[in-house]
């Protein structure tokens, strides 16, 4: 059997560009969009394959490079791209499926399809699109697709993408439009499981955007989630909700991992902010959220927000350095991102370089036109500078939304009296904070106080020894894909037989729409099955096995007297090519040199 390396999962990748809006509307982008994301999300929930999350894939829209570029930039072989066209009640999509070692195109095709078809769409071009990423690059098991359709309403349907459109831009005024437009479609539908959801979601970002109170936002997110769940249990996005407000409202730390773990369970992405903070505040495991963080980094690496949240770890980790880093690279992506400025500038004053620091918390403050929690991180850069006076003085004169805010600083500043009176403010309000009392560096100038122990022991935190215990149950480092045998020694054996006198006699390689899922069809073998044995046992892909055959075949007519009157190209396509670029690049890999010189070179 053909041991693999583990580099071969890299080479099993792939980035879906976004397909682009061929509508005579314009506004019709909001659907082109939620196509091209629902193919991502899809593609997402099959082990062993590494596909670029939406955010780094949304980076190239609208411009115009080399696929060759782009892969390299987002480190995958195969990129995706094609277009939407919506009249009506039909929609036309096309999609190309491109290596990007070499720009050559290994499958590309139209779909016509009515608007009440295009969930079962989206899951067709996700099955095609692994199919012949599996065919081309090595095996992985691809799952069976259920066929769920969320909504039988497409008016419902065409709101939701709305929504989500407005959601994923999470500005101010995007978020009002999305609960309006996520309300709307639960109107028309209200056994809109997705729709209650994403509605969930929408309301904690309005708590974040100061839309409405926390309390308010939370209570309005969980009776959404809930909602959702009744009318569809494995809702993945209702139980992200849940975990959320468990965690950061109802301090319930061990209903919040269960959500999650049962969220992971119907197709969570692992790398995720919430284990991230998880692992930092509950499990005091700094490692694991790293590594979460890290990951993350690698399926979304033109995200802003993935490398800011890794230097975020490495903030609470007390890994200074290596946040300037992570906070440097998001501001590479971003230069007018005040959040990575104010941190990297927090970071600096924690090393002592208070100089830089200032620079860095002033540019957050002119980017936020002095608003926002910049104002903080410049108090407390100045209290390490020693300037107490002038922060106590500060601190008097300002009204604090959140009385965590002003308790942190009196605990920086070793003040314990002022820092446990605004903690027990904080406490009463269920400030999100709370959360971080566990190990947060910030408060351990009042660890010992009977007082601040009082408080803490009232959050019920999990002694890290038993919260790790209970994580063990579920692995959230997701692991490689298992490469445990799916045969045993008798059926590969007679698998065997049956293909080679399948492809040896029969010689069904000459048959140009023979793919692995035929194949193993007509052998009434299961493709994860016949993948297998194609790549780990005789350790050829699907392609590379048949177009061996189609390449001796060739050979073989280019040098029968009886054909000199067919091109090589035709005699190419009889033996089983369906390409020309296929079937050059082939024949040079093989025989390293072109078909035309290896011809003249054997008949003289």
């Amino acid at each position: 059997m053909k041991n693999q390396p583990n580099s071969i999962y890299t080479s099993k990748s792939i980035a879906v560009l976004p397909f682009a809006n061929m509508s005579s509307d314009r506004d019709n982008e909001y659907f082109s969009d939620g196509i091209t994301e629902e193919i991502i999300n899809a593609l997402t929930k099959i082990p062993g394959l590494k596909v670029i999350a939406r955010t780094s894939s949304f980076a190239f829209k609208g411009q115009h490079i080399d696929v060759r570029i782009i892969g390299k930039q987002l480190g995958v072989t195969t990129i995706l791209e094609g277009s939407v066209r919506k009249v009506n009640n039909r929609v036309r999509v096309t999609a190309q499926l491109i290596n990007t070692e070499d720009g050559a195109h290994l499958w590309s095709k139209n779909f016509d399809r009515v608007m009440e078809d295009i969930f079962a769409l989206q899951d067709e071009i996700s099955l095609l699109i692994a199919d012949q990423i599996r065919e081309n690059f090595g095996h992985f098991e691809i799952p069976s697709i259920s066929h769920f359709n969320p909504t039988q309403s497409i008016e419902a349907y065409d709101l939701w993408l709305k929504g989500s459109y407005h959601l994923k831009r999470k500005d101010f005024e995007d978020i009002k439009k999305a609960i309006e437009f996520f309300k709307r479609a639960i109107q028309i539908d209200p056994l809109y499981a997705e729709a209650f959801s994403m509605l969930g979601e929408a309301y904690i970002h309005a708590s974040g955007f100061g839309l409405m109170a926390t309390t308010e936002a939370h209570q309005l997110a969980r009776v959404s989630a809930e909602k959702a769940l009744e009318i569809d249990k494995e809702n993945l996005y209702a139980y992200k909700v849940l975990a959320y407000i468990q965690l950061f409202h109802d301090w319930d730390w061990k209903s919040a991992i269960q959500s999650y773990d049962k969220a992971v369970a119907c197709g969570l992405p692992h790398q995720n902010e919430f284990i991230s903070y998880y692992y930092i505040f509950i499990e005091e495991d700094f490692e694991k959220a790293i590594l979460v963080a890290k990951k993350a980094t690698v399926t979304d690496p033109l995200h802003v927000i993935t490398h800011w949240q890794l230097g975020l770890t490495y903030y609470f980790a007390r890994q200074f350095e290596e946040a300037i880093i992570a906070f440097t690279k998001a501001l590479e992506i971003d230069s007018n991102f005040g959040e990575a400025f104010r941190f990297r500038g927090l970071v600096k004053g924690c090393l002592g370089k208070y100089s830089d620091a200032l620079i860095d918390i002033q540019k957050a403050l002119e980017l936020t036109s002095g608003q926002g929690l910049a104002n903080m991180d410049l108090l407390m850069v100045k209290i390490l500078m020693g300037k107490k006076k002038e922060v106590i003085s500060v601190i008097q004169e300002t009204k604090y939304v959140d009385s965590s805010d002003p308790a942190s600083l009196y605990a920086l500043l070793d003040m314990k009296e002022e820092a446990i009176f605004w903690l027990e403010k904080a406490y009463e309000e269920r400030s999100v904070m709370m959360v971080t009392l566990k190990n947060f560096w910030v408060w351990d100038n009042l660890r010992e106080d009977s007082r601040f122990k009082e408080i803490y022991n009232r959050m019920y935190f999990p002694a890290s020894s038993e919260n790790r215990q209970l994580l063990r149950k579920f692995d959230r480092v997701q692991p490689e894909p298992s490469t445990t045998a799916l045969l045993n020694d008798i059926e590969i054996e007679r698998n065997l037989q049956q293909l080679n006198q399948l492809i040896t006699e029969e010689e069904m390689y000459t048959d140009p729409s023979l793919s692995l899922r035929k194949l193993a069809e007509v052998m009434d073998l299961h493709p994860n099955k016949l993948s297998w044995l194609l790549n780990d046992y005789i350790g050829k892909n699907f392609n590379e096995y048949v177009n061996a055959f189609r390449l001796e075949k060739f050979k073989e007519k280019a040098l029968d007297p009886k054909n000199s009157h067919i091109t090589l190209l035709g005699l190419a396509y009889e033996s089983g090519f369906n390409s020309k670029t296929v079937f050059n690049s082939f024949f040079k890999k093989m025989e390293e040199t072109t078909p035309r010189a290896w011809v003249k070179k054997q008949l003289q």
